[in-house]
């Protein structure tokens, strides 16, 4: 069927349909409730393989809902596609089923498939379901199918939450993997050069808020003693930045360099590390999971006062010692220290050099020289 074909035709041609699907798989006409079967396979998150109880096989394609593509001849595997197929396996494999059509759909696509709602025995609508875990969006093809209300609410919900290739593809459901791994690792290097170009201009509040639960955790959630830890930092310079993908998470390989005050010296003080920067999806963001960094040269800055060298007063000048041979300190050569009245008269020489004070009056003139004649 096409959109330029008659209403009357389309009817004519779907009641055909639903006849001959009629003859082929009893109890799947129109107006039933559907038909029990068992699902045997998964081919992707909107194609499963079915088994009556009678044995007999059909491929079903659900009606309602699309994903990316993971086997579609010529087309690369979409973004999320492994993900959406691995959502519908968990969801259906070797589950009791009720396939239900749809009066407004075909029986069958332009590849041979059977068109159905594809309802789990507790009640679970596997389209639906798909669509609130954000790895499939509601399709219509021609006209709107039963659902579609329901549908594009749990669209709606899944966009708001950022669920699945909402978050992970920027809602692009048919983006190739290779352009969304692409995007990713870039989004996350300059998610990862984001917090450091925080911390450098010392918006801790903002850096804080980066970081995800665990590192949190692990900082004993405590916003103040962290922000102390940083307290000298002068900066910190992601000099350069590679990424690889693991699983939904996205490791970032970085080369820093810091430059912190060391408050003994007051000098700027550079260090360099090595490490990585785990970071998990978080919204339309990121949050940094994990941080394995390890420092590879320069100095440690001392960032407390108390790691500086005490300072250390020198010695007192000690007092002249008296000579042990009776000499007065105060002149050379010797003048006997006898505590009493000397007179140049009395001393053996002339010509004694004054040390300090004249204690005896011994330089008349003044000129540092005693007894001098």
């Amino acid at each position: 069927m096409t959109p330029s074909t008659s209403p009357r035709t389309r009817s004519f041609l779907l009641a055909i349909a639903l006849a001959a699907l009629s003859l082929l798989l009893p109890g799947i006409a129109l107006g039933q409730p559907g038909t029990p079967a068992t699902v045997t396979s998964v081919v992707d998150g909107d194609t499963l393989h079915a088994q009556f109880a009678d044995g007999r096989d059909v491929t079903v394609r659900l009606i309602g809902i699309d994903t990316p593509e993971t086997r579609k001849p010529g087309t690369p595997i979409e973004c999320g596609g492994e993900d959406a197929s691995a959502a519908m396996h968990d969801l259906a494999q070797g589950q009791a089923v009720t396939l239900v059509g749809d009066p407004t759909q075909g029986a069958t696509d332009r590849y041979g498939r059977s068109l159905f709602y594809v309802d789990r025995s507790d009640g679970l609508d596997l389209g639906l379901e798909m669509i609130r875990r954000g790895w499939s969006e509601a399709y219509v093809y021609d006209q709107d199918f039963q659902r579609l209300s329901t549908y594009l609410q749990a669209e709606t919900d899944a966009d708001s939450a950022s669920a699945g290739v909402w978050g992970d593809c920027e809602g692009d459901f048919h983006s190739s993997a290779d352009d969304d791994s692409t995007r990713r690792r870039d989004s996350a290097k300059l998610f990862v050069r984001r917090y450091y170009a925080r911390v450098s201009q010392h918006h801790y509040r903002g850096a804080w808020g980066m970081l995800g639960p665990a590192v949190k955790h692990r900082l004993h959630r405590n916003f103040r003693h962290w922000k102390a830890g940083l307290a000298g930092s002068l900066g910190v310079t992601v000099l350069a930045a590679k990424s690889r993908l693991s699983g939904r998470r996205v490791v970032v390989s970085v080369r820093l360099r810091s430059r912190d005050r060391d408050v003994c010296s007051h000098h700027a003080v550079r260090q360099y590390f090595l490490g990585n920067v785990t970071v998990a999806p978080h919204g339309n963001s990121w949050s940094v999971a994990k941080f394995k960094i390890r420092k590879t040269r320069g100095k440690r800055p001392r960032l407390s006062r108390s790691e500086c060298a005490p300072v250390v007063a020198p010695p007192p000048t000690p007092a002249p010692k008296r000579p042990s041979n009776n000499c007065s300190p105060n002149y050379t050569p010797c003048v006997p220290d006898n505590r009493g009245d000397v007179d140049c008269g009395d001393l053996p020489g002339s010509n004694y050099d004054v040390i300090g004070d004249d204690v005896y009056g011994l330089d008349r003139d003044g000129d540092g020289i005693a007894c001098d004649g």
